[in-house]
């Protein structure tokens, strides 16, 4: 579990939380809504970076031939 995972986890709590609430529900929903935002798209961005370093290291593997 990583920091993306609990941003994720975080975000979905404070959705569901604020969601259930009568009046405050608002602000602890768009909170959430952020947090979950920013947690997917990180994840995301981190995974196509180690895509690119994988990708990098094949090419320099094979000497940077085409």
């Amino acid at each position: 579990m990583d920091r993306w995972d609990v941003f994720g986890l975080v975000g979905l709590l404070l959705l569901g939380g604020g969601l259930g609430l009568l009046a405050p529900w608002l602000g602890v929903a768009v909170a959430g809504l952020l947090l979950f935002t920013v947690a997917v798209c990180g994840a995301l961005a981190e995974h196509r970076q180690e895509a690119r370093a994988q990708l990098a290291e094949a090419v320099a593997g094979k000497g940077g031939e085409r």
